[in-house]
Protein backbone atom coordinates (compact mmCIF):
# COMPACT_ATOMS: atom_id res chain seq x y z
CA UNK A 1 0.00 0.00 0.00
CA UNK A 2 1.29 3.64 -0.78
CA UNK A 3 0.84 6.52 1.53
CA UNK A 4 1.75 9.90 1.36
CA UNK A 5 3.14 12.72 3.46
CA UNK A 6 3.15 16.58 3.37
CA UNK A 7 5.67 17.69 1.82
CA UNK A 8 5.95 21.02 4.06
CA UNK A 9 8.99 21.97 6.02
CA UNK A 10 8.42 24.16 9.17
CA UNK A 11 10.57 26.52 10.82
CA UNK A 12 11.01 27.83 14.55
CA UNK A 13 9.88 31.32 13.66
CA UNK A 14 7.13 30.71 12.22
CA UNK A 15 3.72 31.43 14.14
CA UNK A 16 1.51 28.47 15.11
CA UNK A 17 -0.15 27.02 12.07
CA UNK A 18 -3.38 25.86 11.93
CA UNK A 19 -3.41 22.29 10.63
CA UNK A 20 -6.53 21.01 8.38
CA UNK A 21 -7.43 17.57 7.80
CA UNK A 22 -8.51 16.72 4.15
CA UNK A 23 -10.65 13.53 3.70
CA UNK A 24 -8.93 12.33 0.91
CA UNK A 25 -10.73 9.67 -1.81
CA UNK A 26 -7.04 8.18 -2.61
CA UNK A 27 -5.33 8.78 0.28
CA UNK A 28 -7.55 8.75 3.77
CA UNK A 29 -7.36 11.43 6.06
CA UNK A 30 -4.47 13.50 5.68
CA UNK A 31 -3.14 16.27 8.12
CA UNK A 32 -1.77 19.65 6.16
CA UNK A 33 -1.05 23.09 7.07
CA UNK A 34 -3.05 25.49 6.05
CA UNK A 35 -0.87 28.00 4.92
CA UNK A 36 1.05 24.99 2.66
CA UNK A 37 -2.27 25.19 0.37
CA UNK A 38 -1.58 25.62 -3.13
CA UNK A 39 -3.68 27.83 -4.76
CA UNK A 40 -5.26 28.16 -8.37
CA UNK A 41 -5.91 30.79 -10.71
CA UNK A 42 -8.20 28.88 -12.62
CA UNK A 43 -10.12 25.85 -11.62
CA UNK A 44 -8.34 22.36 -12.71
CA UNK A 45 -10.51 20.36 -15.91
CA UNK A 46 -13.88 19.08 -14.55
CA UNK A 47 -13.24 20.75 -10.64
CA UNK A 48 -14.81 23.66 -10.93
CA UNK A 49 -15.29 24.09 -6.92
CA UNK A 50 -11.71 23.06 -5.99
CA UNK A 51 -9.49 25.73 -5.32
CA UNK A 52 -6.81 24.81 -3.34
CA UNK A 53 -4.72 21.94 -3.40
CA UNK A 54 -1.87 20.77 -1.07
CA UNK A 55 0.94 18.61 -2.49
CA UNK A 56 1.55 15.31 -0.77
CA UNK A 57 5.17 13.01 -1.40
CA UNK A 58 4.61 9.89 -2.55
CA UNK A 59 5.65 7.27 -0.19
CA UNK A 60 6.39 4.03 -1.94
CA UNK A 61 5.83 0.68 -0.23
CA UNK A 62 9.05 0.37 1.50
CA UNK A 63 8.85 3.67 3.06
CA UNK A 64 10.64 5.98 0.83
CA UNK A 65 9.73 9.12 -0.33
CA UNK A 66 9.60 9.18 -4.61
CA UNK A 67 11.33 12.09 -5.57
CA UNK A 68 9.78 12.51 -8.70
CA UNK A 69 6.16 11.52 -8.13
CA UNK A 70 3.73 13.52 -5.93
CA UNK A 71 -0.02 13.66 -5.23
CA UNK A 72 -2.00 16.95 -5.49
CA UNK A 73 -4.77 16.86 -2.97
CA UNK A 74 -7.98 18.45 -3.35
CA UNK A 75 -8.57 20.50 0.18
CA UNK A 76 -12.25 20.88 -1.14
CA UNK A 77 -14.73 18.12 -2.01
CA UNK A 78 -14.78 15.79 -3.80
CA UNK A 79 -11.05 15.75 -2.41
CA UNK A 80 -9.78 14.08 -5.80
CA UNK A 81 -6.37 13.55 -5.85
CA UNK A 82 -3.70 13.83 -9.13
CA UNK A 83 -0.93 11.42 -9.46
CA UNK A 84 2.07 14.46 -10.32
CA UNK A 85 5.11 14.05 -11.65
CA UNK A 86 8.32 15.97 -12.76
CA UNK A 87 8.13 15.80 -16.30
CA UNK A 88 11.96 15.89 -16.45
CA UNK A 89 12.35 12.29 -14.69
CA UNK A 90 10.12 10.96 -17.57
CA UNK A 91 10.98 13.11 -20.48
CA UNK A 92 14.61 14.82 -20.06
CA UNK A 93 14.38 16.74 -23.34
CA UNK A 94 11.07 18.32 -21.90
CA UNK A 95 10.75 22.19 -22.96
CA UNK A 96 7.36 23.79 -22.34
CA UNK A 97 6.66 27.15 -23.49
CA UNK A 98 3.61 28.83 -21.65
CA UNK A 99 2.00 31.90 -22.55
CA UNK A 100 3.19 35.69 -21.20
CA UNK A 101 -0.13 35.73 -19.86
CA UNK A 102 -0.12 32.56 -18.24
CA UNK A 103 3.09 33.62 -16.35
CA UNK A 104 1.68 37.18 -15.20
CA UNK A 105 -0.95 34.92 -13.74
CA UNK A 106 0.76 32.78 -11.78
CA UNK A 107 3.29 35.89 -11.06
CA UNK A 108 6.13 34.51 -12.31
CA UNK A 109 9.14 36.54 -13.60
CA UNK A 110 11.72 33.86 -14.56
CA UNK A 111 10.26 30.36 -15.55
CA UNK A 112 13.20 29.44 -12.88
CA UNK A 113 10.97 30.58 -9.84
CA UNK A 114 8.22 27.87 -11.26
CA UNK A 115 7.24 24.55 -10.44
CA UNK A 116 6.17 21.90 -13.24
CA UNK A 117 3.73 18.68 -12.92
CA UNK A 118 2.38 16.63 -15.08
CA UNK A 119 -0.36 14.75 -14.47
CA UNK A 120 -0.16 10.93 -14.49
CA UNK A 121 -2.73 8.92 -15.69
CA UNK A 122 -2.24 5.21 -13.59
CA UNK A 123 -4.20 2.16 -15.28
CA UNK A 124 -4.46 -1.13 -13.30
CA UNK A 125 -0.99 -2.53 -15.72
CA UNK A 126 1.39 0.04 -15.12
CA UNK A 127 2.72 -0.55 -18.76
CA UNK A 128 -0.34 1.51 -19.65
CA UNK A 129 0.50 4.68 -17.72
CA UNK A 130 0.33 7.41 -19.52
CA UNK A 131 1.54 11.45 -19.03
CA UNK A 132 0.14 14.95 -19.65
CA UNK A 133 2.82 16.77 -21.16
CA UNK A 134 0.32 18.82 -23.20
CA UNK A 135 -1.38 21.05 -20.29
CA UNK A 136 1.38 20.61 -17.38
CA UNK A 137 0.19 22.23 -13.98
CA UNK A 138 2.84 25.23 -13.27
CA UNK A 139 3.47 26.12 -9.67
CA UNK A 140 4.75 29.76 -8.30
CA UNK A 141 5.87 27.92 -5.17
CA UNK A 142 6.95 31.29 -3.68
CA UNK A 143 2.88 32.41 -4.22
CA UNK A 144 1.67 29.35 -3.47
CA UNK A 145 -0.53 29.76 -6.63
CA UNK A 146 -1.19 27.63 -9.84
CA UNK A 147 -2.68 26.73 -12.87
CA UNK A 148 -3.05 23.90 -15.33
CA UNK A 149 -1.95 25.63 -18.75
CA UNK A 150 -1.82 24.64 -22.26
CA UNK A 151 1.38 24.78 -23.82
CA UNK A 152 2.37 26.85 -26.89
CA UNK A 153 4.81 24.40 -28.31
CA UNK A 154 2.50 21.60 -29.93
CA UNK A 155 4.53 18.38 -30.02
CA UNK A 156 2.94 17.42 -26.59
CA UNK A 157 0.15 15.61 -26.23
CA UNK A 158 -2.22 14.71 -23.39
CA UNK A 159 -1.26 11.21 -23.04
CA UNK A 160 2.28 10.49 -23.87
CA UNK A 161 3.16 6.33 -22.89
CA UNK A 162 5.91 6.42 -19.85
CA UNK A 163 8.11 4.05 -20.94
CA UNK A 164 9.98 2.88 -17.76
CA UNK A 165 9.10 2.90 -13.84
CA UNK A 166 8.34 6.37 -12.58
CA UNK A 167 8.89 7.49 -8.93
Amino acid sequence: MTTAKDTSASTSTEAVSTAITIPSQALGAIEVRSENLIGVCEPLAGFPDCSSYALIEHVRRDGSTSPTVFWLQAAERPFQAFVVTDPWGVFAEYAPEISDSDATQLGLVNFEDARVFAILTVPRTPSGITVNLRAPIVVNMAKRLAKQVVLLNDEYHTRHLVNGPVG
